[in-house]
């Protein structure tokens, strides 16, 4: 009897008050994620049909200084190639699938930016050993060290002035425990985050730039900005939930 009260006037409330969220589907627009699937299969199927052109083995990853320093087989690198399109999918399903998808709804725009920026940035990585197996980029002293490097710094940079904006959800954004469970430490980790995010970015980006330079350090630099920034917002996230999920004052 009560099971159909609930199916009559929808979900029953949950226990702390809030209303359950219908489902919700992707802000990605059908036309968007129709030009992003099909430009992922035309990658693909251009990486399948100069597959029999290739060496048996391939270069699949450089150095900060744009050296080569890996090698794979031709067919392994068929996994790659194809990876843009299963994270499409993926960044696609994310909102219908979190029960708090109403936040994806208010990111409008940006959630589409983030992930047709992100699907054209990996399906340009993929063509990488091509590049270098056709000899259009050097073997040794290539510029992906750069371009890497920089577009990873420029990305953080562009989220972190967005992070502030995030509404709680519980798949895109700063997921602390305390974060999740509160609206008011949600804001304010947001807030610090988007900082230490530009932060980091802008020590990566630099990094990039001067990659040939710095040689090793510039991937100890973006490990270094992006676990510290990473865990100062963990800790600021549970100093906010220690002072009762209010702004913390120096004393």
């Amino acid at each position: 009897m009560t099971d159909n009260i609930h199916d009559k006037q929808g979900a029953a409330p949950r226990a702390n008050g809030e209303q359950p969220e219908t489902r919700r589907t992707s802000p990605i627009g059908r036309r968007t994620l129709i030009a992003l699937a099909a430009l992922c299969i035309l990658s693909f199927l251009g990486h399948l049909a100069l597959l029999p052109q290739l060496p048996d083995m391939v270069p699949t990853h450089w150095d900060a200084a744009g050296n080569v320093d890996g090698w794979s087989s031709r067919l392994s690198t068929l996994g790659l190639d194809i990876l843009p399109l299963g994270l499409l999918l993926l960044f696609h399903v994310l909102p219908g699938i979190d029960p708090r998808g109403r936040a994806y709804e208010r990111m409008g725009s940006f959630y589409t930016g983030f992930v047709a920026v992100f699907t054209l940035f990996m399906i340009g990585m993929t063509w990488t050993t091509e590049l270098v197996v056709f000899g259009i980029m050097p073997q040794n002293g290539s510029p992906i060290g750069i371009i890497v490097g920089t577009c990873l710094g420029l990305g953080l940079i562009l989220l972190g002035n967005y992070l502030p904006k995030v509404k709680r959800n519980y798949t895109f954004g700063c997921k602390t425990p305390w974060a999740l469970d509160s609206d008011q430490n949600w804001r304010l980790t947001h807030r610090f985050g988007g900082t230490a995010m530009v932060v980091a970015g802008i020590a990566v980006a630099v990094s990039g730039l001067f990659s040939k330079q710095l040689g090793g350090a510039a991937p100890a630099i973006l490990l270094i900005a992006v676990i510290g920034s990473s865990a100062s917002i963990y800790l600021y996230s549970y100093l906010v939930f220690r002072h009762g999920n209010k702004p913390l004052r120096v004393r």
